[in-house]
């Protein structure tokens, strides 16, 4: 049975998460798709130019370098659907866009003197009739312009009960055309604000901004400071299994010479034990020095608590890393620590204090990320640099990150950060897995939530993991702070922040705001005298900060309107000690929870 939207028959569907990078040969044959069409497009662009001439071209350039199939392509695939009725398209641009899409006019759209508008942009419509049966639409640009094209359809003859069907791409459900709706997936707060009576009530064509990354060519080409090579090296451990008994281990080459392989042992005994694991191909289309890397992930288990382990990686025919070693969590509640950044931004800032940090308090057992790990994560350059300026930390100490909305990004997900983590996978069922994941380390739970997917959808997956946890400590880390002066994050406090009150969550651990804060215990909204009475919330930044203005916050017990700066947090026995620390090791906060 054919699926339709009908006004009379409003559906909605959740959004489908594209995976920006894959692997895939390259085709020579005639492209069908937006997406072949630029794989060869840009293939042909490496074999023919210059890195300093991929910096100059042009919409006119590429349009003469396009053949004539692929330039029906770019006008025709990038949004399809059928109507079973003729009806008008009305198609709302940016006014800010500098180039008008190459097929607009070409393909009888004309300009009207309407205009759209939502709180931050202004949009002029085009429109054109369309017979009954297909509609093709074009390309956004070969820019990068984010407040992409968006559109409304109506039927021509008013009585007509007009249907959609075929829909392509199928993930973005369809909505009403009216003050208040939104428009952009990724920005559901971005809502119109104006709209001509004329388009009032008509179907609307949701998207995300991430669209305009599909066809992008013009000031489009990177370069990584950090290319690979036929040596492992962004040597790294999670903790996917058992701390106890399991290690999670990922590195990069720049080939596949044989199955992935870790060669392990005590690191006081003599026998060497083998671990097979998984190489994927990624591919960042347009990272002209590294486009095609290999990434490699195996998993170790069935080893010994509180055992210290050697290891080094590669591929059966291929180079081998130099030696490193971890430690296994240790049986028992003896104590244990960790250090946590916010916002790290690939930064060479934090690179060099996470180095210290670990310096510092060589005892840690992981590290953790608040989210913005990197500034736009679906550029692997950004990836190389984050672990270029993290020297070799992570190849000792684990990392358990969460997501922040840098890394999962215009409403494409969060393909490259998914390739990077093996992570969790006990997160809420029917969401991308390994983004929201729960772990245990000694007596303490930490609950690793990614904030940019829907907060509805995870409350009841939340609520279970805390009533059921017996653990002494209960951590919860995501991106968005429910406590700062920019914005109320009201849904996280109706949906996750009750559920801390309810099962007493020790601390919470955010970052976004690019500013340190330190709040009372809170509970319902309110001050509390001790921490057994509520949840302290911790923001912080591993980067300068960027906060002009500087209201007060009543409920703040610490505020730094500047960053960089980390966390160690410590727990034995009863005792749980904090410190916020500066590179050079001052401490700029501190507390302590007695239980």
């Amino acid at each position: 049975m054919k699926s339709y939207f009908s006004l009379k028959n409003l559906t909605s569907s959740l959004l489908i998460f594209f995976i920006y990078c894959s692997c895939k040969s390259e085709k020579t044959e005639s492209a069908h798709t937006v997406r072949e069409v630029m794989d060869q497009v840009v293939t042909r662009l490496y074999n023919d130019l210059n890195a300093q001439q991929l910096d100059t071209i042009r919409q006119r350039y590429i349009l003469n370098f396009l053949t004539n199939d692929e330039k029906h392509v770019l006008a025709t695939k990038f949004w399809t659907f059928e109507v079973n009725t003729p009806v008008t398209v009305s198609l709302m641009r940016n006014t800010k866009q500098l180039e008008i899409p190459f097929w607009l006019s070409e393909t009888g759209f004309k300009k009207t003197q309407m205009v759209v508008k939502n709180e931050e942009y202004d949009y002029e419509v085009w429109q054109k009739d369309f017979d009954k049966g297909a509609v093709e639409l074009g390309i956004n640009g070969f820019d990068k312009h984010r407040p992409v094209y968006f559109i409304s359809v109506a039927a021509r003859e008013k009585s007509a009960d007009l249907q959609v069907t075929n829909v392509y791409p199928s993930e973005f459900p369809m909505s009403v055309m009216k003050k208040g709706a939104f428009t952009y997936h990724d920005w559901d707060s971005l809502i119109l604000t104006e709209i001509p009576a004329e388009l009032d009530g008509q179907i609307l064509f949701t998207t995300v901004r991430g669209r305009a990354r599909e066809a992008h060519l013009v000031d489009a080409f990177r370069k990584t400071i950090a290319p690979s090579s036929e040596k492992p090296d962004q040597i790294m451990l999670t903790m996917s299994g058992d701390p106890k008994t399991a290690m999670d281990i990922q590195w990069r080459t720049n080939a596949s010479s044989g199955l992935a392989t870790v060669k392990y042992w005590e690191s006081n005994g003599n026998d060497t034990l083998v671990s097979k694991g998984l190489s994927s191909k990624i591919e960042d289309r347009l990272l002209q020095n590294d486009r095609y890397i290999f990434r490699h992930t195996a998993r170790l288990d069935k080893l010994k608590p509180g055992t210290v382990y050697n290891y080094k990686v590669g591929c059966e025919n291929g180079e081998w890393s130099h030696i490193a070693s971890f430690k296994t969590e240790k049986s028992g509640n003896d104590g244990f620590s960790f250090i946590w950044f916010g916002d790290t931004h690939e930064s060479g800032i934090w690179g060099d204090m996470a180095q210290k940090s670990l310096k510092r308090h060589p005892d840690i057992s992981f590290f953790d990320i608040a989210g913005d790990l990197v500034s736009t994560g679906l550029n692997r350059d950004e990836w190389d640099e984050l672990w270029m300026h993290s020297g070799d930390i992570f190849q000792s100490k684990p990392l358990m990150p969460v997501p922040g909305n840098h890394d999962s990004q215009d409403g494409l997900g969060a393909g490259m950060y998914q390739e990077m983590f093996s992570l969790p996978a006990n997160g809420p069922e029917g969401l991308p897995k390994e983004m929201t994941y729960a772990f245990n380390y000694q007596d303490a739970l930490f609950i690793m939530i990614d904030a940019t997917l829907s907060v509805p959808a995870q409350t009841q997956w939340l609520e279970e993991k805390l009533r059921t946890s017996k653990a002494r400590w209960k951590f919860v880390f995501f991106h968005f702070p429910p406590y700062n002066f920019v914005e109320p994050y009201d849904e996280i406090r109706r949906e996750w922040c009750t559920l801390f009150d309810k099962y007493h969550v020790d601390m919470v651990m955010n970052g976004h705001m690019h500013y340190y804060l330190r709040t009372k215990p809170m509970n319902n909204g309110k001050a509390m005298a001790s921490p057994a009475q509520g949840t302290i919330y911790t923001m912080s930044i591993s980067i300068p900060g960027k906060q002009e203005a500087w209201p007060a916050e009543d409920y703040a017990v610490k505020r730094y309107q500047d960053g960089p700066l980390y966390q160690h947090i410590a727990m034995k026995g009863n005792t749980l000690t904090y410190q916020c620390l500066d590179p050079d090791g001052v401490v700029r906060d501190a507390f302590e929870i007695i239980k």
